[in-house]
């Protein structure tokens, strides 16, 4: 038996998940998923001037910043994050970014390619599909809930944990805020019961709110942020039809020989790796932080840092 499979037991005997949340971002194109994870991230964790619109899903995790191609046999291979746009979709399962974001110590993200692509397959994001626990779904509120978005989400919610959110993105487009209540309530209406949650959200302004907490709270980050982290730090349990795959973890620098490695004696060895499993001693503190920063209970973090939770 090994390290990881003792702890997936111990986890479960405790009424924990084996593994950190993994929430997939989900939507047509330009709905704004990528802007998204830069909310949720505090930066963008793909170069600007890479085209999502040829990359297949985005798997991001923590760890010190790497990227990989990982082909639909398991093997990885080391690529520059600046040329992912490159990387062959016939040839890839997915592309796995390590980044040092905190908010990855409370999950994984994967963004996924946008539904309803012409030039792309949907067998390309499917077979990710069974690795997800929870979805935020992205629509835009100049076209929400398209025919199209019902129909995906119909053969998918299934295959999650049920702690799903959908997300009215763009809001500042519409012209008044009696357009966003009629929006809300037809979304609200056609996905009753699909959701836990519909919030409506502009991601730019959220951006852009900086230290200004009513700004931040006008956008709709702020409700939508404490619902999110909410499900991310106490998910449900969901039974997994397909075996995991397992997330490597992210080289480990080595400790200098000072204080540090005088501590490292004194405590039990654990295991170098980035943290894709934690225990009920981890979530606990992890939980405050999170909820603290993320809730805007304290300054709203700038554009460039809107999650640095230490």
């Amino acid at each position: 038996m090994t390290k990881e499979t003792t702890l997936e037991n111990a986890n479960a005997s405790m009424g924990l998940p084996p593994h950190k949340t993994r929430l997939a971002l989900i939507g047509e194109f330009s709905a704004g998923k990528s802007t998204l994870s830069k909310l949720l991230l505090g930066d963008a964790p793909v170069p600007v001037k890479v085209t999502a619109t040829r990359l297949p899903p985005v798997w991001i995790t923590h760890g010190k910043s790497a990227a990989f191609a990982v082909g639909h046999d398991g093997t990885e291979t080391p690529i520059d994050i600046e040329d992912i746009d490159q990387v062959r979709i016939e040839d890839t399962r997915m592309i796995k970014l390590y980044n040092p974001s905190e908010t990855l110590e409370i999950c994984d993200l994967i963004d996924m390619p946008g539904i309803s692509d012409p030039n792309m397959s949907s067998d390309v994001w499917m077979s990710v599909m069974d690795e997800v626990d929870s979805v935020v779904w992205c629509t835009q509120a100049t076209q929400a809930w398209r025919q199209s978005e019902a129909a995906t989400w119909e053969d998918i919610s299934a295959r999650t944990n049920g702690d799903n959110i959908l997300v009215v993105t763009q809001v500042d487009k519409l012209r008044s805020e009696r357009d966003l209540e009629r929006v809300l309530m037809r979304v609200r209406k056609e996905t009753e019961g699909q959701f836990r949650h519909v919030f409506p959200l502009s991601i730019t302004d959220a951006i852009a709110a900086g230290e200004d907490e009513v700004k931040w709270t006008a956008s709709g980050a702020a409700d939508f942020i404490d619902i999110l982290v909410e499900y991310l730090v106490n998910p449900n349990p969901k039974p997994r039809s397909a075996e995991p795959m397992e997330i490597q973890p992210a080289p480990v620098e080595e400790p200098s020989e000072t204080a540090d490695h005088t501590k490292a004696e004194q405590q039990p060895e654990t295991p170098a790796q980035a943290p894709a499993d934690y225990g009920a001693t981890s979530v606990v503190p992890k939980r405050v932080r999170v909820l603290t920063e993320m809730r805007g209970r304290t300054t709203r973090p700038a554009p460039g840092d809107l999650v640095n939770l230490t």
